[in-house]
């Protein structure tokens, strides 16, 4: 699939103390496959809507109250939407990057920002469904078995590859790609949607863990595959004898020092994840590189 539109949604989580803790390394994560693959990057700040928020609270809360509730949420979204854009002018004169609201303007990766109001995940699957990759930040949450709700919207409505940045940045992207292959539906879809940054790695590796004797997840058919798309992959077949998937792929991400994981989402059944554990969950509690994953 060729990558040429890029989203980076503003969640509004971050560190008060440091707000540019968990923004600046998705957009960097974002502005580095932008240049790579000469695309466009869309960086969209969305806002609750002041009159939703009203007409959410409670009728029994004092009017007054409510005013009050009111104004401090407009304005905490006034110093969002400001740090928000000074970050995109540090990260665009950063990477050196050129503004641009349509198409053919500049010949290299451009970019642009927006201010939407709006319920952040309908609004995420709407603009999400007309780009080629979501790239949305990595909150520091306890994981257990659930993604955080954008990336997890992002995922299920928007139909489209999301690329999840870890909470700090690596200096480089793509070019050391490790791919987790378990013969699903949903690992084919990832290989075949990242097929561009596939081609312009340096190298790849197919980690494929058998962890349940099947015959189609070998990673040997896929290798094939690749080299029709003019990729020369490395295999690594593991018997899983018990060690998790996730554990195999974390262990070769240090070792082969990987600054990309390609991974199908969910390839568990809930019953299965509850019994087994979750290669997705395993993987992003540690986070040590970007990944992009789709459902």
């Amino acid at each position: 699939m060729s990558i040429k539109k890029i989203l980076v949604p503003l969640s509004g989580q971050y560190d008060r103390d440091d707000p540019e803790s968990l923004e600046r390394p998705a957009l960097e994560c974002a502005f580095r496959t932008g240049q790579r693959l000469r695309a466009h990057v869309e960086v969209v700040c969305i806002e609750a809507e002041p009159q939703k928020a009203r007409e959410n609270i409670a009728p029994w809360v004092p009017g007054g109250a409510v005013d009050s509730l009111i104004n401090a949420i407009e304005a905490e979204s006034d110093q969002r939407r400001q740090r928000a854009h000074e970050l995109f002018d540090a990260v665009c004169d950063e990477f050196d990057v050129t503004c641009a609201d349509a198409p053919g303007v500049h010949p290299g990766m451009t970019a642009t920002f927006l201010e939407r109001f709006g319920d952040i995940r309908d609004s995420l699957a709407l603009r999400g469904r007309l780009s080629d990759l979501i790239v949305s930040a990595c909150p520091p949450v306890d994981w257990k078995d659930h993604l955080p709700l954008i990336v997890d919207g992002a995922l299920r409505k928007s139909g489209r590859p999301v690329l999840v940045s870890p909470p700090h940045s690596l200096p480089t992207l793509g070019e050391r790609v490790i791919v987790a292959w378990n013969g699903s539906a949903g690992s084919m879809r990832a290989v075949s949607m990242a097929m561009d940054i596939l081609q312009s790695a340096k190298d790849v590796m197919v980690i494929s863990v058998d962890e349940d004797n099947i015959e189609d997840q070998s990673g040997e058919s896929l290798i094939e595959y690749l080299r029709w798309h003019g990729i020369i992959a490395r295999l690594l077949a593991v018997d899983g004898n018990g060690v998790p998937a996730g554990q195999v792929i974390l262990e070769q991400i240090s070792k082969e020092n990987s600054d990309l994981l390609v991974m199908g989402a969910y390839t568990r059944s809930h019953l299965q994840r509850i019994i087994f554990g979750s290669v997705t969950s395993e993987v992003f509690s540690k986070m040590p590189v970007p990944v992009f994953m789709v459902e």
